[in-house]
This record gives C-alpha cells, sequence and structure tokens, in this order.
C-alpha cells in the first residue's frame, strides 16, 4: 500500500496506524510509527464519557505531544476542533489539553501505513 509520510519531531519518514479502541470501539486510535514499524506516539486518547461520532478523535495534546493537533490541522488530518478540554493534571502549560475533532479520513489514509478504523453506528 502507497502512503505518504511525514516528519513528527526528530523522527523522520513516519506514518500513522489507526484503528479502533479495543475497550470503546466507537472511538478512533491514531498512533504515529516510524518507518520501521516502531510505535513512536499515540495521537489519541479514548475517553470514556465522550459520545464519539463517526470520523471524531480526541487528540492527545499534552506532555510528549503537545502541540498535536495544531500538527494534525497542518497535515490536513483534523478539519475542526470540536471541544479543546484542559489537561491540568500533570500540565506543564496552559496549552496543553485534549481536543475533541473532526477528522478528515481520506487525508488520515494517504498517510496512514495501517488503517483498520471502522465506526459501527
Amino acid at each position: 500500500m502507497k502512503y505518504k509520510t511525514f516528519t513528527y519531531k526528530k523522527h523522520k519518514h513516519c506514518s500513522f496506524q489507526v484503528a479502533n479502541y479495543l475497550n470503546n470501539t466507537d472511538a478512533m486510535a491514531i498512533v504515529i510509527i516510524d518507518e520501521n514499524g516502531n510505535r513512536l506516539y499515540d495521537c489519541t486518547v479514548n475517553k470514556s464519557d465522550y459520545i464519539y461520532e463517526k470520523n471524531t478523535a480526541t487528540i492527545r495534546n499534552y506532555m510528549e505531544t503537545a502541540g498535536m493537533t495544531n500538527f494534525l490541522i497542518k497535515l490536513g488530518v483534523v478539519e475542526q476542533l470540536i471541544t479543546k478540554s484542559n489537561f491540568s493534571v500533570y500540565a506543564t502549560s496552559k496549552k496543553e489539553s485534549i481536543d475533541y475533532c473532526d477528522i478528515n479520513v481520506e487525508i488520515l489514509k494517504k498517510y496512514s501505513s495501517k488503517f483498520d478504523y471502522k465506526y459501527n453506528y
């Protein structure tokens, strides 16, 4: 399968792997992997108290993935930021958050080495 790669932080030739969370099959799980298939970063977090619509995800925009939402917006993966929840438990900055977003699945697929997400409702 042909897919585009990207650079994230110091890592070149990265791609996404996309699936559903096992414990919440409505939620989209997105991870960044390197060119050797090693898992680098989780882009999303599963929020059990969220109701996930088709092609939405909660972006992990804190700690080592602070700035993830803006990165995904620049790639065209995030179409719209719906809500931003401050992440204050471990936050080192007021910019850290969990962001509920509309995802452009077609663009996400272009950057995905593996895409197994299915919305069942």
